[in-house]
């Protein structure tokens, strides 16, 4: 009796997604006076333990950004007060951030949790990190 063992291919690789903050914190109490700049372009459709700038054929990359807190967009709906002011060119059409970089500014009054979710090829993985709020020491923050 002969077996026929079935063969599948390997899944997909998952993505490796980057989140580069600059600056990782604010000062408390800033009042959306610092930029942040959240920065994704160093993400990959295949993750690697050394980094490795992707293929120029490793397939599109979607990206989709989410903020903790009271997040303001510059719409009516927006809550008061914020802890985040996102930037206007940071969002797409339908008012989401799935761009590879996001612009905000916070408030300095609470940390911001922020979360990348990265697909690629249909696989999906998500990354999160935090900005943090810094106390003034003899009137220097970050």
């Amino acid at each position: 009796m002969v077996a026929a063992l079935a063969c599948s291919a390997p899944p997909p690789p998952i993505p490796g997604a980057v989140i580069e903050a600059t600056p990782s914190a604010v000062c408390e109490g800033d009042d959306f006076q610092t930029e942040v700049h959240l920065d994704s372009r160093g993400s990959s459709p295949t993750l690697t333990l050394v980094y490795s700038p992707p293929a120029p054929d490793a397939g599109e990359l979607t990206y989709l950004w989410t903020l903790s807190g009271n997040v303001c967009l510059g719409l009516p709906s927006d809550p008061t007060p914020c802890d985040v002011m996102v930037d206007p060119g940071s969002l797409d059409p339908h008012n989401q951030m799935t761009n590879s970089d996001v612009f905000l500014t916070m408030s300095g009054l609470v940390p911001i949790q922020v979360s990348l979710t990265l697909t690629a090829n249909g696989v999906s993985s998500t990354l999160q990190s935090t900005i943090e709020i810094t106390l003034p020491e003899a009137g220097v923050c970050p």
